[in-house]
């Protein structure tokens, strides 16, 4: 027969079994570990996935980079070759503005070099309009009719330079010719005169010309013209 045993001690001197009692607030505080974990696992792979959009993106920005460094190089080599042909055209447009008139301003001018002394260098300068009246059509006016110009080369005596300007100053294509600067220098162990002159250039047309020629000598003279 099985015998029945009756426990009759006290609950606090009883043997504790080997089941753990966990009640609600346990399992609360289990569910709230679990979510944390759950969610430290969603943003750390959220965050994953984050660097690897950004080291795609910075690898994308690499190579656009990349490429508009090569395109910024050609656009500098097309601007340049532009300011190149630019350059042309405005000096092919200034010869060919006054294209007949130079003609007779190198005949006269190279009629004017004396002997001992040679010409360097003939440029045009920038020049200034009227101070007293600034409009676009003054200044126009004032660019096609006349330009001040410097004058460059060597002479091996101060007489000879003396004489160019003088003949300069004569000249009905040049006028206010001044000295800027004379130096001393030796060519070939000889003594000689480094120059620069300045001087206002007229661009006389043929009927200006003439006009001039009539009223110094008059119109015997422009008929032989």
């Amino acid at each position: 027969m099985d015998m029945i045993q009756i426990n009759l001690l006290p609950k606090e001197f009883r043997k504790k079994t080997g089941k753990l009692s966990i009640g609600k607030s346990g399992y609360y505080a289990i569910g709230a570990a679990v979510g944390v974990v759950v969610m430290i696992a969603v943003v750390s792979f959220y965050q994953m996935y984050q660097l690897k959009q950004l080291d795609e993106n910075m690898e994308i920005a690499l190579y656009r980079t990349q490429q508009l460094q090569k395109d910024i190089a050609v656009v500098d080599a097309l601007i340049d070759v532009k300011q190149k042909i630019m350059q042309r055209m405005e000096a092919v447009d200034r010869l060919d503005q006054n294209r007949s008139v130079w003609v007779r301003i190198m005949e006269d001018f190279s009629g004017q070099v004396p002997d001992f002394l040679w010409v360097s260098g003939f440029k045009e300068e920038k020049v200034t309009p009227p101070a007293n009246d600034t409009t676009s059509s003054a200044v126009a006016s004032f660019k096609a009719t006349t330009k001040s110009i410097e004058v460059q080369g060597f002479a091996f005596t101060l007489n000879s330079l003396a004489n160019f300007m003088i003949k300069l100053m004569r000249s009905h294509y040049f006028s206010d010719v001044e000295m800027a600067s004379v130096d001393e220098v030796l060519f070939q162990e000889q003594k000689a005169y480094s120059y620069k002159l300045q001087a206002t250039l007229h661009y006389l047309s043929d009927d200006e010309l003439k006009e001039l020629l009539e009223k110094e000598s008059g119109p015997g003279l422009m008929a032989s013209f």
